[in-house]
C-alpha cells in the first residue's frame, strides 16, 4: 500500500490485506489526534512529548510548500502582467 502526505509518497510492503488495514487505521488515528489536539479539544488526554516535534516538524514543512506555492502564484501573476504589457507594445512592431 502506499501513504501520501505533504512531503513525498512512501510504498509498505506487508503480509496481508488485515495488516494494511491496521496500518492504514493507525495512520488516520494519529491524523485525528493531531487535528484534536492543533484545535485545543484534547487538554485532558496525555500524549508523548515526541509528538510535539512531529506536529512542529509537520507545521513547518506545511507553511514551506505554502509560502513557495505563493511565490509560485505571484511570479505567474508578474509574468502573466509583463506578457499583457509587452504583447500590446510590440503589436505596432509585428503587425
Amino acid at each position: 500500500f502506499e501513504v501520501s502526505s505533504l512531503a513525498k509518497t512512501q510504498y509498505f510492503a506487508v503480509e496481508s490485506r488485515e495488516e494494511a488495514l491496521a496500518w492504514v487505521n493507525s495512520i488516520r488515528q494519529m491524523r485525528q489526534d493531531s487535528i484534536t489536539r492543533n484545535m485545543g479539544h484534547s487538554k485532558g488526554i496525555p500524549y508523548p512529548k515526541e509528538w510535539e516535534s512531529f506536529d512542529a516538524s509537520a507545521r513547518r514543512l506545511q507553511e514551506q510548500k505554502e509560502r513557495i506555492k505563493n511565490r509560485m502564484s505571484a511570479l505567474d501573476k508578474k509574468e502573466q502582467e509583463m506578457q499583457t504589457l509587452g504583447g500590446s507594445a510590440n503589436m505596432g512592431y509585428f503587425s
